[in-house]
């Protein structure tokens, strides 16, 4: 990435609001499906700076690369384990397509009422917030952990997971390497489910606005 100090701030800024709401989304639902865990570690909360791993957010900066902190869940307070634990997973993810879809319906906003027109610092940032929060769905809902597609894999094949997760503690080191490969070479797959994703996303807001319009 070749940043300038703008955008650097506008991406730091980004990350913080989506990293926080990815993980609280996971706290959130955890917490309504009957687990008090998160409460208990202080993570019931929208505030990004009780989710930031403040390493793991440097790195993205130094070697495209970073971590917030997990959100610690408990499933043993699920009434119903093996879809509780599926709805905290994408929980996640789902909350930065959401934020992927305000940030189109703001520019398709902004469009419409022509202040795209002497914005346009303003429109590139909530482009690239759309375009960013589609990359962190795509990217999270990779089947290794820890990242949350991790959770299905638990799910399906849950001794075998717990071998690898054992390994994950013993050797996090190791993992973050594996990881960090494992992510450079699909990189150029995530960026094409992410592009594909934000096509999609703003073909649907152009077609509601389009009906309103009409209408």
């Amino acid at each position: 990435m070749n940043f300038d100090i703008v955008q650097i701030i506008q991406l730091a800024i980004i990350l913080l609001i989506s990293i926080g709401v990815h993980e609280f989304a996971h706290a959130w639902t955890s917490d309504k499906l009957g687990d008090p865990t998160p409460k208990m570690m202080d993570r019931l909360t929208p505030n990004p700076l009780a989710h930031i791993d403040p390493i793991g957010f440097v790195m993205i900066f130094l070697i495209n690369f970073g971590w917030g902190k997990p959100v610690i869940t408990n499933p043993n307070y699920y009434r119903r384990p093996l879809r509780d634990e599926c709805l905290v997973a994408f929980a996640g993810p789902i909350s930065n397509i959401i934020l992927a879809l305000l940030a189109i319906v703001l520019m398709m906003i902004l469009v419409v009422t022509w202040v795209a027109v002497e914005a346009e610092m303003v429109m590139n940032f909530w482009s690239l917030f759309a375009a960013i929060n589609c990359g962190l769905a795509v990217f999270n809902m990779v089947p290794l952990p820890p990242l949350d597609g991790w959770r299905l894999v638990k799910l399906v094949a849950p001794r075998w997971a717990g071998m690898v997760q054992q390994m994950s503690y013993q050797y996090g080191i190791v993992v973050f390497v594996l990881l960090f490969f494992v992510a450079r070479f699909i990189a150029p797959f995530i960026f094409q489910v992410s592009s594909w994703l934000y096509e999609y996303l703003h073909a649907f807001v152009l077609l509601i606005f389009s009906l309103f319009l009409v209408l």
